[in-house]
């Protein structure tokens, strides 16, 4: 099984990734599952580390900085993952982030099952004072 993750830079909410993985990970699995991401910090690199603090593999993309434009390489990265394929594509969006909106999209194009999680963030709430994080919510808004 090959599982997809998009997911926005700035995302921090290493509980709803570790929950939907664990989740995950709980089912009847054929074979090994590998995780796909981008490499890229905030919700790639937190669903890459806790995927593989079970000894799971991972299957990481780093966009190519040096050979494409800077707004194009994530896209490209993006699209390149989803033409690999995979069974299903988990995106986890920070303020409708463009990279991980457009990433999942391409997913659903494509016919993978995509699940996503949204949190929204106001730059003028003032933080939760349990976390000294601004305050947010995360909702699972869509699945195909």
């Amino acid at each position: 099984m090959r599982i997809l993750v998009t997911g926005s830079r700035e995302w921090d909410n290493t509980a709803t990734i570790h929950a939907v993985l664990d989740e995950l990970l709980a089912g009847p699995h054929d074979q090994l599952p590998i995780l796909v991401h981008g490499a890229a910090r905030g919700a790639d690199t937190i669903a890459a580390d806790h995927w593989k603090s079970f000894g799971l593999p991972d299957e990481p993309h780093p966009a190519n900085w040096n050979r494409y434009p800077k707004r194009s390489a994530g896209h490209i990265r993006n699209a390149q993952m989803v033409q690999l394929g995979a069974d299903l594509c988990l995106a986890f969006i920070l303020n409708n982030s463009r990279g991980a909106t457009g990433c999942a999209a391409l997913a659903k194009a494509a016919g993978i099952p995509t699940t996503i999680y949204r949190e929204t963030r106001c730059r003028s709430t003032e933080p939760d004072p349990t976390t000294s994080k601004p305050a947010s919510t995360t909702r699972k808004t869509a699945q195909t």
